[in-house]
């Protein structure tokens, strides 16, 4: 069960008012990351305690609060982002977590902490901060993230049908995941298209 403080919820209503797009595909990356972690327990390939479980998916959902941080017009931009737009844009996993962080108990500090700051991370050392060293519950929240990014529509794009958003991921054209991962994922896909 994840446990938001009135902080934390306040945030998470703003959100929902200035960007609803970020807001509503912040609870698609949860949803999408408790299917993946019972795929992935299932599979043998990592197994979490209900507290590390309800830390990561809080993370999850909270993934993208820094975004409150970039002026809507960038978040919503039709055409391509100028390079100071993309710097900003770039720079929302380390403003959400300073935004979240002392909202956060001891023992959920890590794990969240590490969803926030890493979700754009891939294990080819090609994310924000070019780290290659992600934890899996972390690689597990950014694969929702842009599996469900991939699918959604947004202000400049269409969003695309589930099996094209996964062949875009299993290819390594969305950003490079483990092998449990995409097999993970390929799982939870099946499920959606049932």
């Amino acid at each position: 069960m994840i446990v938001m403080t009135p902080a934390l919820q306040e945030m998470m209503d703003n959100l929902k008012i200035t960007n609803s797009e970020t807001y509503y595909h912040s609870i698609h990356v949860k949803n999408l990351t408790v299917k993946m972690i019972k795929k992935m327990k299932a599979l043998g390939f990592a197994e979490y305690t209900p507290f590390e479980t309800d830390c990561i998916c809080k993370g999850a959902l909270l993934h993208d609060l820094g975004k409150l941080g970039v002026e809507n017009f960038v978040l919503t931009k039709e055409t391509s982002l100028s390079a100071d737009e993309w710097e900003n844009i770039k720079k929302h996993p380390l403003h959400g977590y300073e935004m979240i962080k002392n909202e956060l108990t001891e023992d959920e500090q890590e794990i969240v902490k590490n969803v926030c700051l890493y979700h754009h991370e891939r294990i080819d050392g090609k994310g924000y901060m070019g780290l290659t060293d992600i934890p899996t519950y972390v690689q597990i929240v950014s694969v929702c993230d842009v599996f469900d990014a991939l699918c959604s529509d947004r202000s400049y794009k269409n969003g695309m049908s589930h099996d094209k958003a996964f062949a875009l991921i299993k290819d390594g054209k969305a950003g490079y995941f483990s092998r449990s991962i995409i097999e993970c994922l390929s799982m939870v896909v099946a499920e959606l298209t049932e």
